[in-house]
């Protein structure tokens, strides 16, 4: 995948851009736990948290006396060895500081980089469907900047890593290859359960698409690949939870059985064109995957397609049933476009390219513009804990000028400097007294030291644009070059 390549081009693009976003702030109770596990099980040999106190014990339970965590155990096992080099080459991780430097690295070396793996493996699957070269790049862009993927890469959260797992699997199930390839098609989906459980609904699907398409000795082979990990996944529920079926989860719910509950209409609706995450409302260019997948049927594809259809339905069921325990809409997300639904987007947005191949350039700019924007708002914002994800955004893009969380909020507090945005974040500031604050010395400060960082924040984007500009530049002469 080197720079020569449009898909070297492309992850390069998107993981400049998820640096120029980047997050370094330890806000998720999520990615709290999933350090805290690799970091106590290193240092102490045990699994279990030493530091739940840091976070004030969110998303863990208690089983027999040890504290664990709710999430499945994915990530924390991805972060073990590279603890093992951050304790080894920069120290041990034991204070909420040093938590945040260990965090602040993990985005960039593992948020940053497994986001943008995503939209190379989009842009190859869009390919293998049949799209052109438009109708790749626009897709690719459109997911890496105008889904919840654009957020994902710019922090450190479990369904990132779940959707690369998944969108792997699919393409190692439907690349031509051996024996070998399609077992590793089934690892890889048992690995996106061991980050989400809900993405393992994609190794059942495949499993009866290899099946159907190769035969019972080739499903046997995606299976042994599939069972290693999810036994590994079963042993690990038994030890802590007593039943193989049984995880954190159902602790944390106060219930010791899975609940079946039905999900609520307003909840399914929610999560599908709701204000507080709507898949299409905040990514209005997947719309188009519909008429793609349609397509794709004509075309012969239809085995992919119903994978992918049923994947992302039994998702949408899933998580609705999930979110209806609690509330009669899907508030718990933390961020525009719901998390919970994102390892099926790639798959989805990949059919996509077969409308956007042959999509005008005004119904381009109709789905694109609000998807990009979207995915921008949510980038800037950072971690939103508040249940009006867009009002909450658009709030911190009006007090940050526009700028990401990195360059609004955590430059300034490690230089020292305060600016509007750090002012105005505080729980004892409300809008209203900063107003009342500008006409003051202090407020002229506040203005000035704004205007400082906007201004290091636009020479920085314009160097990023300057240095894209010339790197997809060798891209339209090489193209030129075939055609000739």
């Amino acid at each position: 995948m080197g720079l020569r390549t449009d898909s070297g081009r492309i992850f390069l693009t998107a993981w400049l851009v998820y640096a120029a976003f980047w997050n370094p702030w330890l806000q998720s109770s999520m990615t709290w736990n999933f350090l805290d596990a690799a970091v106590s099980f290193v240092d102490t040999g045990r699994w279990e948290m030493a530091h739940p106190h840091f976070y004030d014990g969110k998303d863990t339970v208690t089983v027999n006396g040890r504290v664990v965590s709710a999430h499945p155990p994915g990530v924390a096992v991805f972060v073990i060895p590279l603890y093992g080099f951050w304790r080894v080459t920069v120290g041990p991780v034991d204070t909420p500081a040093e938590f945040q430097a260990f965090n602040a690295v993990l985005v960039l070396v593992v948020g940053a980089t497994v986001a943008s793996l995503i939209v190379v493996q989009v842009f190859w699957l869009t390919g293998w469907l049949g799209a052109g070269r438009r109708g790749q790049l626009l897709t690719a862009m459109l997911v890496a900047f105008g889904t919840p993927n654009f957020f994902l890469g710019t922090v450190l959260l479990k369904e990132s890593l779940a959707a690369l797992a998944v969108v792997t699997a699919l393409r190692l199930s439907v690349a031509p290859g051996g024996a070998w390839r399609t077992a590793a098609a089934g690892c890889s989906a048992s690995a996106a359960t061991l980050f989400a459980l809900q993405s393992g609904l994609i190794g059942l699907f495949l499993l009866a698409f290899v099946g159907w398409r190769d035969g019972a000795k080739r499903a046997a082979v995606f299976l042994l690949g599939f069972l290693p990990l999810t036994v590994l996944l079963g042993v690990y529920n038994w030890w802590l939870f007593g039943q193989v079926w049984r995880s954190g989860y159902f602790y944390a719910g106060n219930a010791i059985h899975p609940s079946f509950l039905l999900p609520k209409l307003g909840v399914l609706l929610d999560l599908l064109g709701g204000p507080h995450g709507g898949l299409f409302l905040y990514s209005p260019f997947l719309l188009l995957a519909v008429a793609g997948i349609r397509l794709a049927w004509q075309i012969g594809r239809r085995g992919e397609a119903m994978v992918v259809v049923l994947f992302m339905i039994s998702l949408w069921l899933g998580v609705g049933a999930h979110q209806s325990e609690y509330s009669d809409h899907a508030i718990h997300g933390t961020n525009l476009g719901h998390r919970m639904l994102f390892p099926a987007v790639p798959l989805f947005a990949a059919f996509a390219a077969l409308s956007l191949e042959s999509a005008s350039r005004r119904m381009v700019i109709l789905v694109a513009v609000p998807s990009v924007v979207c995915g921008y708002l949510s980038a800037q914002a950072g971690v939103i804990s508040d249940p009006g994800l867009f009002t909450y955004a658009l709030k911190t893009w009006v007090s940050g000028t526009g700028m990401g969380v990195f360059f609004k909020e955590a430059l300034p507090r490690w230089l020292g400097f305060d600016n509007l945005h750090t002012v105005v974040s505080r729980p004892d500031v409300s809008a209203e007294d900063l107003l009342h604050l500008l006409p003051t010395p202090e407020g002229f400060i506040l203005i000035r030291n704004q205007l400082m960082f906007f201004v290091l924040n636009l020479a920085v984007l314009c160097c990023l644009a300057w240095f894209l500009r010339k790197l997809w530049a060798g891209s339209k002469e090489e193209e030129q070059r075939v055609r000739q």
